[in-house]
């Protein structure tokens, strides 16, 4: 999975940057064909928003909270959720005859 990390207001730094590289990474499972993830940090009272794209599927999620670690696992948590019912449509579709 290529996954694309940007920030505003501040730079990540390299234990950010290598958990957000591990724990999104390990979404990929969830469904196959998520090619790329973009994750974006702000600074600001706006949200931290995750991105995840591939073959058709784009599954987003916004979160915020007081330090990026933890705004992380919220994404992280919430994005899983959301793989797996996505995953179960598409077997539901899958299986029509």
């Amino acid at each position: 999975m290529d996954i694309t990390i940007s920030s505003r207001g501040a730079d990540p730094s390299a234990a950010l940057v290598s958990a957000t590289k591990r724990k999104i990474g390990k979404l990929g499972r969830f469904l196959d064909g998520i090619d790329t993830a973009e994750v974006h940090f702000a600074e600001e009272k706006n949200p931290r928003i995750v991105v995840l794209e591939g073959r058709g599927q784009r599954v987003h999620c916004k979160v915020a909270a007081a330090d990026s670690f933890a705004a992380l696992d919220l994404a992280v948590e919430k994005l899983e959720h959301q793989l797996v019912k996505l995953k179960s449509r598409v077997a539901v579709r899958g299986h029509r005859s």
